[in-house]
């Protein structure tokens, strides 16, 4: 994209049971279970970034890799045309049945209450595209991994 607009994406993930992780300068924050979308921008190399938060193995820096090593990320989505992480992480947030939780995570370089938005239940494409509005345009990224939590055999 050449028009200045931020070059955000949005990984998924999926936390099975309520849990503490530690997060870096954050400390031990508290994770209930449920979908969890974080929202990032890259200003360029999009894909390189969204292909490191797929990986395992990675240098904890930021906040979502000690989430994404926690529990890996499910899929991602390449968001063009929205107005910003902030907006777009608000606009996920006012969707039925999500919250920002936890407040902040993902936000040291922002005043926003944060980029991580939790859900009740698995969002969709759609719903990301709903909150990136008329203007943005969204698409899967990479290959589609299942999105069913594993049934563990307790």
């Amino acid at each position: 994209m050449s028009d200045g607009a931020p070059r955000l994406y949005v990984v998924l993930t999926y936390v099975p049971r309520r849990t503490s992780v530690s997060v870096g300068a954050l400390g031990a924050v508290a994770f209930e279970r449920g979908w969890y979308a974080y929202v990032g921008s890259a200003a360029r190399a999009r894909r390189a970034r969204i292909a490191r938060h797929l990986a395992t193995g990675k240098p904890l820096r930021w906040h979502a890799d000690y989430l994404f090593t926690a529990f890996p990320a499910r899929r991602a989505w390449l968001v063009d045309g929205a107005a910003g992480e902030c907006e777009l992480a608000g606009a996920l947030a006012a969707l039925p049945g999500a919250a920002r939780r936890p407040q902040r995570f993902g936000a040291g370089d922002c005043r926003c209450a944060g980029h991580l938005v939790r859900f009740g239940r698995r969002p969709r494409r759609a719903d990301v595209a709903s909150a990136a509005g008329s203007s943005g345009a969204v698409h899967a990224f990479g290959r589609r991994p299942p999105l069913k939590p594993a049934r563990s055999r307790d």
